[in-house]
């Protein structure tokens, strides 16, 4: 199958394309019979009524990516990963969160649940999900050297394409067949950040016969970690609202926590008291200082990765043709943290009697000092090792597609995908029952080994035991899908052909896991526990060139799930072309996103965060809530409680756009789409980044945990046993409930605009553009309570800007990408939320060696991203749950790369 775009926006339409031989117009006319496009499912048309943005293949040479994933910055569209991280937050890691899905539209939630509402396809087909907790398509699957292009198809797609396509389709086009060798070569150092370096290398071998052609891709690149001691706008300090700054973490190499001080006022063994008139006694002082609890985090985590990228195209006979994609590929992702630490609960000696009895020989007149809740750091014990977080996955798939030209006009198309993935994700922690049995002691362990104020004295052994400790989840992932497609005309209409694309698809998937927080290596040992569900469907296309000027097409898909039902989707589009050189479309559709087998799973787990709070501390100290209620009473301990909430609904959307392209000479093109998208049922998970989420989700934070709501939370919870353990429900601050359910709904609207300018002259190729969007509606309801989210946490204006030139072997070209102003998720320490815009500047240089040249084959590229080394904005944080900056960047970055091809 022949994959290509139609309606093309061009992201970067450069002055760096390569010229090519011009085939016969014959041979042109029968290719472009072939050629199925992003968006259709019928051979020869064009996508109705919808806009195709386009990555092209000489785009993705000058960007000089060294992941797929990188390349998704070039779209403006795509909220997540343009002009910002392309990669999730590391914190979002310890929540499952490994993987990064596209988010069109800036959708809310889109990266939080296990699905995608972008679906993401290679070669037009499906590919089997990666990710622990996750259903998501790893996009750096494909190594860029394989990559051809890259299409955006910006409307729901569920007509054609089923399940997630919601905002949209990503359609990652792959070299059709490949001749020769050739060998590509990339590093990448930052010049502020200096940690951060990279390295990639790739080699492609091909090779072609008279029916067939056969190549593969070896691709590895590896990436250095950074800390955000490294990055000069990153801090663990936060600031109070006279902008005094301090650290709030306690579990620190000096202990941080309270005292009792016990007042001897008599001789008899009673005769202690705590009560603040007598002299230097009280029930609470605090001891040590808090500390920087930031800066030994990760900021951007080492990362390792190997792919193997295969493709067989091979003529069986004058009528049958196979084609055949395979793919493998590893990733491992390392991240460190602070060292561990311990909160230690208080002495049980409350009463004097009890004191008098523990220090029978204190001085009548003296103070005795009884520890409270004191937490504090592993590390001064030399017995400590700092044991990093490790995510990764291992995945591979084939998809065998057989197409047979039944007539010289009707072609039936049969594909098939099987793989699987296997994915691990382990996070050290403290065997928070033994530490404090090493404390106070227990049944089998003495008290007294392990002292909060003297770590570096206790044994090696104990430390060992403590820390034997981890958060530990595999999940591996099935899928197997058929699909068969038949496609041809119909009649003769004013404007050509009627034509009908109709289908049968049955996909199976299936998710099993097991988790354990236990010894380090103990998961090893466990079941795992698995589910599975199908779906069958059909569908059908139907192209209508009505007259010579107006195209009207129509589609809809029948899906009927093992697990939730059924569920029907229509499309309808139109295009007119009035005069030469413009075109004016529009569409409606409905699409949806089914739960995932994972979501089937209904894993619900829970992870402490502790050491974040000081009992009876300040409110820099303790949990927000804008409520006002209190939260003061207890706890240091935050218990968060993650996966998927039961009876989990599909999310549908009902969406519509209008749009023109214009092209009326050869070197200018612009055009604009207004989309509109109502979104309901959404699947998400509370983000409590969002201070709104306080006010519009209350019941999702819990404050003062009673021991009977701790006991009915842990019965709900997968690991609930082990939690129970660890903490009791008085060392419990705040309970945090970011299980997914059908809690959200959005309404968005908004503008897309691109021009473009390419002409040649006696000075070279120049080319210009520009490709943004404009969000014009976000108002999101979660749980009933709605709030206009236009602008905040993203900017509603973004937008990319290039100038190239080109001549000879000499190329260059400057990339800016604008991101406007926006409002923060969270307050700065004096509660302003408005933030700057944010501009970066990218410049590219490349050189290729002619044919004269005794280096033919050769071409060299200097980038450098960040030209003008902009920092995102630095902001006062009240707390530390939020980075101290807004935008993201790793800072001026330079890359080197090399292509030889032969």
């Amino acid at each position: 199958m022949l994959l290509a775009t139609s309606c093309i926006t061009p992201v970067l339409w450069s002055a760096a394309a390569t010229a090519q031989t011009a085939p016969s117009d014959e041979a042109e006319a029968a290719a472009d019979k072939e050629i199925i496009v992003t968006g259709t499912l019928i051979r020869g048309t064009q996508v109705t009524g919808s806009q195709t943005i386009s990555v092209a293949p000489q785009d993705i040479a000058v960007k000089g990516a060294i992941s797929t994933n990188d390349l998704l910055g070039l779209i403006p569209q795509i909220s997540n990963t343009f002009n910002g991280r392309f990669e999730g937050d590391p914190r979002g890691f310890s929540s499952g969160i490994s993987i990064t899905k596209p988010n069109l539209r800036n959708v809310p939630s889109s990266n939080q649940t296990s699905g995608a509402l972008t679906l993401v396809l290679i070669d037009g087909m499906r590919a089997t999900p990666v990710g622990v907790n996750q259903a998501a398509i790893d996009v750096d699957l494909i190594p860029p050297v394989v990559m051809a292009g890259i299409d955006v198809v910006t409307d729901g797609g569920s007509s054609l394409y089923g399940a997630d396509a919601v905002a949209g389709v990503l359609n990652f086009r792959t070299l059709p067949k490949f001749d020769g060798i050739k060998v590509d070569g990339n590093v990448g150092f930052g010049t502020k950040i200096k940690r951060h370096q990279t390295w990639n290398g790739s080699i492609l071998a091909g090779k072609s016969w008279n029916s067939g052609n056969f190549y593969v891709a070896v691709n590895h690149d590896e990436r250095t970690e950074v800390n955000n001691r490294d990055v000069p706008w990153n801090s663990g300090l936060v600031y109070n609202a006279a902008g005094v700054a301090s650290f709030n973490f306690t579990q620190c190499n000096t202990p941080v926590g309270t005292e009792a001080r016990w007042f001897r006022f008599g001789p008899g063994a009673a005769q202690f008291t705590n009560n603040p008139a007598a002299p230097g006694a009280g029930p609470s002082f605090p001891v040590g200082s808090p500390c920087d609890g930031v800066s030994g985090n990760t900021y951007m985590p080492k990362q390792t990765r190997t792919n193997v990228f295969a493709k067989l195209t091979q003529q069986l006979g004058d009528t049958l043709d196979l084609s055949v994609t395979a793919y493998w590929s590893k990733r491992d992702t390392e991240f460190t943290s602070v060292p561990r630490g311990f909160t230690a609960a208080g002495s049980p000696l409350t009463t004097g009697a009890l004191v008098g009895a523990a220090f029978p020989n204190a001085a009548v007149g003296s103070l005795t000092a009884v520890p409270g809740g004191t937490s504090f750091s592993f590390a001064p014990n030399a017995a400590y090792v700092n044991t990093p977080t490790r995510v990764g996955f291992e995945t591979w798939g084939v998809s065998p597609e057989l197409t047979w030209a039944v007539t010289s006009d009707w072609q039936v198309r049969a594909n098939a995908h099987f793989g699987k993935s296997t994915n691990y994700q382990s996070f050290p922690n403290v065997d928070t029952v033994k530490a404090q049995c090493y404390i106070t002691g227990c049944t089998g362990i003495n008290a007294g080994q392990l002292n909060p104020f003297n770590v570096a004295a206790a044994s090696g052994s104990v430390i060992a035991d403590i820390i034997n400790y981890e958060n530990a989840q595999d999940m591996n992932q099935k899928m197997f899908m058929l699909r068969t497609v038949a496609d041809g005309p119909l009649f003769q209409l004013p404007g050509g052909d009627a034509k009908l694309a109709v289908g049968l698809e049955y996909q199976k998937n299936w998710a099993a896991t097991r988790l354990n927080a236990g010894p380090v290596g103990a998961i090893a040992s466990l079941p795992f526990r698995e589910v599975s569900r199908n779906a069958k469907s059909f569908f059908g296309e139907v192209s209508l060139p009505v007259t010579s000027f107006a195209v009207f097409s129509g589609s809809i898909r029948h899906d009927d799930y093992s697990d939730f039902g059924t569920t029907t989707n229509p499309n309808l589009g139109l295009t007119l072309t009035p005069v030469t050189g413009l075109k004016i479309f529009a569409h409606w559709n409905k699409s949806f996103n089914a739960p995932t087998a994972i979501d089937n799973l209904a894993i619900s787990t829970g992870r402490f965060a502790c050491g974040i709070y000081v009992p009876n501390g300040t409110a820099a100290q303790r949990p927000n809530d804008p409520l006002g209620r209190d939260t003061s009473k207890q706890g240091s301990c935050a218990l968060v409680l993650q996966g998927s909430s039961p009876n989990l609904k599909p999310q549908t959307a009902n969406s519509w756009a209008v749009g023109f392209e214009a092209n009326p000479i050869d070197s200018v093109r612009f055009g604009a789409n207004f989309y509109s998208i109502d979104l309901k049922n959404a699947l998400g998970n509370l983000n409590p980044a969002d201070q709104s989420t306080y006010t519009t989700n209350p019941n999702l934070y819990t404050y003062n945990l009673t021991s009977a709501q701790y006991s009915a939370i842990l019965a709900g919870l997968t690991n609930g046993t082990q939690l129970g353990a660890q903490q009791v429900a008085s060392n419990i601050a705040i309970v945090v409930d970011t299980r997914t359910s059908n809690l959200n709904a959005a309404k968005l609207e908004g503008v897309d605009f691109n021009a473009s300018f390419n002409k040649e002259t006696d000075l070279g190729q120049i080319g210009l553009g520009v490709n943004g969007t404009y969000a014009t509606r976000a108002r999101v309801i979660a749980n009933g309570v709605g709030a206009d989210r236009l602008n905040v946490g993203s900017s509603r204006f973004t937008a990319a800007t290039f100038v190239s030139w080109r001549k000879g072997p000499l190329s260059t070209r400057v990339t800016v990408n604008y991101s406007g102003k926006a409002r923060d998720e969270a307050p700065d320490n004096v509660g302003n939320v408005d933030r700057k815009a944010f501009t970066m500047t990218n410049v590219n240089f490349g050189y290729d060696f002619g044919e004269k040249s005794a280096l033919n084959g050769l071409s060299l590229r200097l980038i450098v991203d960040n030209v003008f080394d902009v920092e995102p904005q630095r902001v006062n944080r009240l707390n530390t749950n939020n980075p101290p900056y807004f935008r993201w960047t790793l800072g001026r970055v330079i890359k080197l790369g090399a292509t030889f091809q032969m």
